[in-house]
């Protein structure tokens, strides 16, 4: 094994590692975010309606690494149940993969980027349709196509928007694992070579299986990769090795060759843009929301009423006078403190709904283009009056939900339309947008400080 490459091999691999660490993660994680964030939406949209049911033992499967779900097709009569089992492992993987993965070259080996790219390629969303060989891809766009039947320009726009997205990530994210295999190809290669080289006698050319037994001597433990030990042998003792090598170091160079600067520029004000996206993301579920809340409230409306009010009405109606608010009594229990009585504007509460609706609508339409040349106060204020609103909704809703089971005729009861799958997508998404608002303080705090020392050191 030749030193002299194996040496210069290093070197490049060393320039690669930092590129890698410095940017390509820096990517990888926002696309993962990005990529979550929005099958968590498509997720909720296909609960709310019924499409596949929650899980109930969603909440005993095990973190650790990477489970792919299951592949295997299934029967139609089975369809119900594998969709509902496949998509909540799906939901937890990705999970998994974004809140809890390191973002560094040694904890992606080899075998997680392997599970990396299972995972996202699990759903073909690039090339969802129903023609898909994969049982689940087809499975996900019959339902995409039902999503869409029955819902108005506003919601199916919504819809195509998050299917643009996971398709347009998830090139990004294969991207970015493409260049991590390849460092990591390259640099077990190197590990290999720098354990062995000393152990293989001179003028021998090895075989795989002569590897394999020293590699089990000196590196215990480490995972055996044939097709790797026999680039390697091609590299290193075939009459092409020169060749081989020569590509091999070309195709680790840098496509850029301008200077780095030591503290590349984090763009800060991505995070404020994917808070945007995640909170304009709830559009369709305010929607969803609100036709649940006019049947709700068709039940309750629909109980008879006693003469006097029949005939208050009546008189009302002939006068031109303003109909009284709706108003409902909802308890609210907050943890820890006593339950609360408050009234509830229902006519306010559903013309909230459909404003926020609607701008989110319209910021769910805007390019990236568009969001980047807007100022970055302009970007802030509404994402935290959208966090402000939604949080506060999500407190009404909840209790608003609640009262409606529990006053309607409990031979009516199961007419009334639950919104807790909703309800759960709405915490997330105002969880996860308040989380990108104090990265973006954080980070913006951080360059503001540089800022300072820096002026203060050339001072």
């Amino acid at each position: 094994m030749d030193e002299s490459y194996q040496s210069t091999l290093s070197e490049a691999l060393q320039i690669r590692r930092e590129y890698i660490e410095k940017s390509v993660f820096l990517t990888l994680r926002e696309d993962l975010r990005t990529f979550y964030e929005a099958y968590q939406a498509l997720y909720g949209m296909l609960l709310s309606k019924g499409m596949v049911k929650e899980d109930p033992y969603k909440q005993d499967i095990q973190l650790g690494e990477i489970q792919l779900p299951e592949t295997a097709p299934f029967s139609e009569a089975e369809k119900d149940k594998q969709l509902t089992i496949r998509l909540a492992l799906y939901d937890v993987q990705l999970d998994v993969l974004v809140n809890f993965y390191q973002f560094n070259t040694t904890y992606f080996t080899l075998d997680r980027i392997k599970r990396v790219l299972g995972l996202i390629k699990y759903i073909d969303w690039i090339n969802l349709t129903t023609a898909s060989s994969s049982p689940i891809t087809r499975a996900m766009a019959e339902m995409a196509n039902q999503l869409r039947v029955g819902t108005d320009a506003l919601g199916v726009g919504g819809i195509i928007g998050l299917m643009q997205r996971l398709a347009k990530v998830s090139r990004s994210i294969l991207g970015s694992l493409k260049v991590l295999v390849d460092f990591k190809r390259e640099d077990y290669k190197l590990e290999v070579r720098a354990a062995l080289s000393s152990h293989i006698p001179q003028g021998k050319t090895p075989s795989v299986g002569d590897l394999k037994k020293q590699m089990a001597t000196l590196m215990p433990g480490k995972p055996v990769y044939t097709e790797l030990l026999q680039e390697l042998i091609k590299e290193d003792y075939s009459p092409t090795g020169q060749e081989l090598r020569d590509q091999v170091l070309q195709s680790l160079k840098l496509t850029e060759d301008k200077p780095k600067p030591s503290t590349p520029e984090i763009p800060i004000k991505h995070f404020l843009i994917e808070g945007v996206q995640v909170i304009s993301g709830l559009a369709p579920i305010l929607v969803e929301i609100g036709g649940k809340l006019d049947v709700n409230e068709g039940i309750l409306a629909s109980r008879k009423r006693s003469f006097w009010e029949e005939l208050k009405r009546f008189w009302d109606k002939i006068w031109n006078k303003e109909p009284k608010p709706l108003l409902y009594e909802v308890l609210y229990q907050a943890p820890g403190a006593a339950p609360v009585r408050e009234l509830v504007n229902f006519n306010e509460l559903r013309r909230k709904l459909d404003t926020r609706a609607k701008q989110f609508f319209a910021a769910q339409s805007m390019s990236l283009e568009k969001m980047n040349a807007l100022p970055d106060e302009q970007l802030t204020s509404f994402l935290e009056r959208g966090i402000r609103d939604i949080q506060s909704l999500y407190k009404v809703l909840n209790a608003l939900d609640d009262y409606f089971k529990q006053t309607v005729d409990p031979n009516e009861r199961n007419q009334i339309k639950g919104i807790k799958p909703e309800l759960s997508t709405l915490k997330n998404s105002y969880i996860r947008a308040n989380q990108r608002r104090s990265d973006y303080i954080l980070l913006k705090e951080e360059a503001e400080q540089l800022k300072k020392l820096d002026i203060a050191e050339n001072a």
